[in-house]
């Protein structure tokens, strides 16, 4: 609309259906599409398309109400009726119709959100009304006069009523907050923009009713009146233009239109037009969107349209209309060149006698059947007759029934290895399932982090799962196989050192994390640990970054398919390394860590060394000693390498201890046994170019390996990060696999395999029955107690039993074998690798790592339900997934989407004694630790500046005793997130926070309120926003070089904590959930008094401590910055209030929270005289 101009033009007035007989009773200009619905007194609703008004869809809502308001929405139109409301597609199909006893004498409609609207009326209540359920979801009482109008404000909900006040309700409770009187009789209308409300309507006058010649102005924002504005005729309806600040057009309801500017009456120029109603009432007044149409609907049932230009629009950014089909006319002619045009798009006569020019020769025309394939000659050599009949035996690779078909590619699970890799060919897809336990999860987060509700449809059991947002989370499922070691875990547990970055003490920080979570209350939300302390540790080691284990998930590289395993392996030999040379005596360590990175690859997956060096490495046992590190007892194969050099005959052998054993591969032609390839990876022999110090030059070397001892526990690497290892690994599975579980049919109990099973079933994969007809197009994806989806025969055994020959090497115990000296081993833990990169397009290059373990006796309690406390104690680890198998399942692997990495095998006599009960666990974190507090910081004033009064001997907290904690922190990561299609944005990735600053002050004694832990934290990270106005922290304050603060480390501090939360202190404070989050500590529930949870009324928003100090205490805190020492002292200060108002009995306090959000809303959570600055 050209305002410059300030000229309107009429564009057209058409006669709507039904016109002839109802006048128009509502109009709406649709804010999706380019499309104008008219509704009249009949109940009928036509709609018009573009600015040539073209007639779109027709259709009658209700048989004799009339229609009073519509709105338009994503998924179509709502209509209001005196009793119903309508849901229709904009193509005219109706979704629903809805009447209730609450629906007496409906008015009005208005949209509060994408799925909710409210209903009102002539009726005491106003309805809220769920679109996606079709039901009334809360009811609110409004009074007997109701509301006739609702409109929108940014803070309230506008209503009118028929005795012609106006109310502003609050848009959560539609409480009256604010109330006027714009007339004394009645409203006729009025509509909110910004800060103005403008009305028109009738007034009392003489003893009658007149209308009023003025709109009464109202401002929100000071409430209170303006001055009322004339018009030139009766005002009847009225609209704000909503392209403009304050312009808004005003009808009579004899038709004169006229645009006024509500702000400046005075100084506007007159823009005055007349409808063309011919006398008739005008019944309805809208206005685009866009601001460049108006609507005018009267009681003769015509439609008036008023554009500013010829190409007016009704939205400023319109989605396309849907439109019908049209019906394709057939072609006028066709040419003899032409080529595209079907010959069947001209209909032809069934009957016809005369020939076609299609008509082909007849010696061209001659039947050909196909020929009947061969009988095979093992049939015929076989054959016996009986009479014309013959019989033979079926032979070997020949099914019942069913005759091959020679084809170049087989199905997937059938097919032979090609020059490429022909597992991922697109062919393939069709049976193509990845089990959905086994599937990548991606963490979902609200405003308050994490979705808890989530969270537990992931995880039933008892078992923590490990968050898979940090980086370099691809370790979470060998830090799972890692705990559930017994004696690893007993061993870490007991282990404290003084190193900063020690892997053995964050893996026993994150062990004790993970008992604290599985000894929750059973009834609570499983508990999922971030590793985040300790792979925090890991990414500072040299030896991690130069193994090229630093990698993220978004790395290029992790897209190769045998990036994963290669990852894995070399992880879990990295880590079993270091944690064997961190376990070592003092006086060992320096020694072995200068060894560390030579000695972590023994050999890779063909059996041969990467490199031999000149000079012999040096292994633990040189010095005559044997291995003391409880890492290499626990998994240190002792394997002896011998050399002897074929020109010379010199001979020389070492011996040494190997964490995790690599599995050498044969051909990928042949066939093998798991134990056969088990024998030659102990017994390995090759011919390698080496130094001979008696030729003094590199001659051929005939190098032998073989072990001499087996550990308690085995860790195999199953050497598949190459192609030619995927490929064997790939075709060994593929014999072992049942071949009638691949023919698309799902076996379950009792069902026999038929080769073409029918409809699918409506579950799916889902689908639970044991008898179920229907096809599932897959492996089901739940067993019941008796599963047997999966195949009996398996190429990884669950047992193993063989013995070490006295001269060197493995040899597996064979069926006719006596049993006497072989030792047993099971299956205990397996990594494995998922592939999901053909499921569809947005999985391509998507691997990830889950992991299979049998938990030990002693992990799950003794009131875990049957259900999750199984016989078997199987359990896979999808990062915070965790979910009960069967033993079949966990040692069931497949070519196609699910092969192991690690396999670990305990010796039988291990697995069936249980340590954890053997000998109690010495905690090793002791009151030390507070002995030893040194600041990092160079500058010397810093000694000078200690804010604390560090605890003595004879006051240290014990078991219930109270101390009040309060952290701060910076951001080292951004968030990340991600604008879907309807403009909301979604956490992808939450920011990473570090722990800048943990202060902890005593809660008890004398010396209450008084720090005895004010710890500045250094950190090496990058600090992407040091949140100042938030944290108190300053630029400097955490280096080492310019600090003045009392600066430590993080694992100091950590372990001062540790102490505490050992000791059995309750610890009081705000927010604590995320503080022990972002600090990596878990504490227990009965340890932890949180006054956000403390002063919170259920359903209702959280309360900050800034609030309640000045509510409760009449303080004023965190005034320029955060300081954690008075929010600490104030969250302690709370708790006393708090046991003050809990003495004067439940009742008082309740009508003391009460009164606490009533004065909240009140002041609008704003803190008086701090907040309003």
């Amino acid at each position: 609309m050209d305002f410059n101009v300030g000229v309107f033009s009429e564009k057209s007035s058409i006669l709507i259906d039904g016109g002839d007989r109802f006048g128009v009773s509502a109009i709406h200009w649709d804010l999706q599409e380019e499309l104008l619905w008219v509704g009249n007194q009949g109940g009928h609703v036509t709609s018009y398309y573009g600015s040539s008004l073209h007639k779109y869809t027709s259709f009658q809502v209700h048989a004799s109400q009339e229609v009073r308001q519509m709105i338009s929405f994503d998924a179509g139109l709502l209509i209001v009726t005196p009793n119903t409301l309508r849901c229709q597609q904009r193509r005219g199909v109706p979704l629903f119709t809805y009447s209730s006893s609450t629906c007496e004498d409906l008015q009005c409609l208005l949209q509060t959100g994408p799925t909710t609207v409210l209903l009102g009326g002539h009726q005491p209540l106003v309805v809220e009304f769920d679109l996606v359920t079709a039901k009334e979801t809360t009811k609110f009482d409004v009074g007997e006069k109701g509301c006739a109008i609702l409109r929108r404000h940014p803070r309230f909900i506008c209503s009118g009523d028929a005795s012609g006040c106006v109310s502003l309700r609050d848009p959560r409770t539609l409480r009256e907050e604010h109330k006027f009187v714009a007339h004394t009789e009645s409203l006729s209308d009025f509509d909110v923009h910004n800060n103005l409300i403008v009305t028109c309507g009738f007034s009392s006058r003489q003893g009658g009713v007149v209308s009023d010649r003025f709109l009464k102005i109202y401002d929100v924002r000071m409430l209170r009146a303006l001055s009322p504005v004339p018009v030139v005729g009766e005002p009847f309806l009225l609209r704000f233009l909503p392209a403009f600040s304050s312009q808004l057009a005003v009808i009579s309801a004899m038709g004169q239109l006229q645009v006024l500017d509500a702000a400046a009456p005075a100084s506007s120029a007159l823009q005055l037009f007349q409808v063309n109603n011919e006398g008739a009432m005008c019944m309805a007044l809208e206005v685009s969107s866009s601001c460049q149409c108006l609507a005018v609907g009267d009681a003769g049932g015509y439609v008036h349209t008023f554009a500013s230009n010829a190409s007016a629009l009704f939205n400023s950014f319109s989605r396309p209309t849907e439109f019908a089909d049209p019906v394709e006319s057939l072609p006028v002619s066709i040419a003899m060149d032409d080529t595209t045009t079907p010959l069947t798009s001209i209909p032809f006569p069934l009957e016809h006698n005369s020939p076609l020019l299609s008509d082909w020769p007849e010696q061209f025309t001659r039947r050909r059947f196909r020929k009947v394939p061969p009988i095979d000659h093992a049939i015929l050599s076989n054959m016996r007759m009986v009479g014309t009949i013959g019989y033979a035996p079926s032979p070997a690779d020949h099914r019942p029934n069913q005759v091959a078909y020679s084809a170049e590619k087989r199905t997937q699970r059938g097919q032979k290895h090609s020059g490429t890799d022909s597992t991922h060919s697109k062919e393939d897809t069709e049976c193509y399932q990845v089990w959905k336990r086994y599937r990548h999860i991606e963490m979902r987060y609200t405003k308050g982090g994490l979705d808890e509700n989530e969270l537990a449809r992931y995880n039933s059991t008892p078992l923590c799962g490990l968050d898979n947002t940090l980086p370099y989370s691809y370790a979470n499922s060998l830090l799972q196989v890692l705990y559930f070691i017994p004696e690893l875990r007993h061993c870490l547990l007991e282990h404290s050192c003084n190193r900063e970055f020690c892997l053995a003490c964050e893996l026993s920080f994150l062990f004790h994390m993970l008992d604290v979570g599985r000894n929750q209350d059973p009834t609570s939300t499983p508990v999922t640990v971030q590793p985040s302390n300790f792979l925090r540790a890991f990414r500072t080691l040299p030896e991690a970054s130069a193994m090229g284990l630093l990698m993220a998930e978004n790395h290029p590289e992790i897209k190769i398919k045998s990036t994963l395993p290669r990852l894995a392996q070399s992880w879990a030999r990295f880590i079993l390394q270091q944690l064997s040379s961190e376990t070592l005596p003092q006086s060992k360590i320096t020694k072995e860590s200068t060894t560390i990175t030579s000695n972590l690859v023994e050999f890779n997956g063909e059996g041969t060394e990467n490199s031999i060096k000149p000079e012999r490495d040096v292994s633990p046992s040189e010095d005559g000693l044997s291995p003391v590190s409880p890492i290499s007892k626990l998994f240190g194969v002792e394997q002896e390498q011998i050399s002897r050099c074929t020109k010379c005959g010199s001979e020389n052998s070492k011996t040494s201890p190997v964490l995790l054993s690599s599995l050498t591969l044969q051909d990928v032609e042949d066939e093998h046994s798991f134990e056969h390839v088990l024998e030659k990876s102990f017994d390995v022999a090759s011919v390698t170019p080496a130094w001979c110090e008696v030729c003094q030059k590199y001659q051929a070397t005939q190098q032998r390996r073989r072990c001499l001892t087996l550990p308690p526990v085995l860790a195999l690497s199953c050497a598949n990060d190459t192609y030619k290892g995927f490929r064997f690994w790939s075709d060994q599975l593929q014999c072992f696999l049942d071949p009638e579980l691949f023919d698309g049919s799902d076996l379950t109990e009792g069902a026999s395999v038929q080769s073409g099973q029918g409809k699918p079933c409506r579950y799916g994969l889902e689908c639970t029955r044991p008898n179920c007809k229907f096809g599932h197009g897959g492996q089901p994806l739940r067993h019941s107690a008796s599963f047997t989806g999966i195949s009996s025969n398996h190429w990884v055994p669950s047992q193993l039993r063989f013995k070490v020959q006295p001269e060197g090497g493995l040899v597996c115990l064979k069926p006719d074998q006596n049993q006497e000296g072989f030792l047993s081993y099971s299956l205990v833990a397996a990594v494995c690798w998922i592939d999901e990169s053909k499921l569809d397009a947005k999985h391509h290059g998507k691997w990830h790592l889950v992991s299979t373990i049998q938990i030990p006796p002693g992990y799950l309690s003794s009131e875990t339900s049957p259900e999750e406390n199984n016989s078997s104690n199987w359990y896979v680890f999808n990062d915070f997934a965790v979910n009960p198998i069967n033993p079949d399942e966990a040692i069931s692997f497949f070519p196609d989407w699910k092969l192991p990495c690690l396999l670990f095998y305990s010796k039988n006599e291990t697995t069936n004694c249980s340590i954890l009960t053997d000998r109690p666990l010495s905690n090793p974190i002791t009151a030390d630790v507070f002995k030893e507090d040194k600041s990092l910081a160079q500058k010397s004033e810093c000694l000078q500046r200690i804010s604390f009064l560090p605890l003595a001997t004879d006051e240290m907290p014990g078991n219930g005793d109270l101390v009040a904690m309060d952290a701060e922190f910076v951001t080292l990561n951004q968030e990340e997130a991600e604008l879907r299609s309807d403009g909301k944005s979604t956490t992808v990735r939450p920011s990473q926070m570090s722990v800048a600053r943990v202060t902890v002050i005593r809660g008890q004694g004398n010396m209450e309120g008084l720090p005895f832990i004010d710890d500045y934290i250094a950190t090496q990270d990058q600090v992407v926003d040091y949140l100042t106005k938030f944290s108190g922290i300053q630029p400097g304050d955490l280096d080492v070089a310019s600090s003045s603060k009392h600066l430590t480390t993080l694992k100091s501090t950590y372990l001062k904590l540790r102490f505490l939360v050992d000791n059995g202190v309750t610890f009081v404070g705000h927010g604590l959930k995320n503080d022990f989050r972002v600090i990596n500590l878990l504490v227990p529930s009965n340890q932890v008094i949180d006054t956000v949870h403390l002063f919170h009324l259920p359903h209702q928003r959280m309360i900050s401590l800034r609030f309640l100090a000045w509510h409760f205490l009449n303080l004023k805190i965190q005034s320029v910055t955060h300081d954690s020492v008075e929010d600490a002292r104030t969250a302690l200060r709370l708790y006393r209030r708090y046991q003050e108002l809990k003495a004067k009995g439940d009742e008082f306090f309740n009508e003391s929270l009460q009164e606490l959000y009533n004065v909240g809303r009140r002041l609008q959570w704003m803190v008086p005289g701090m907040d309003e600055e």
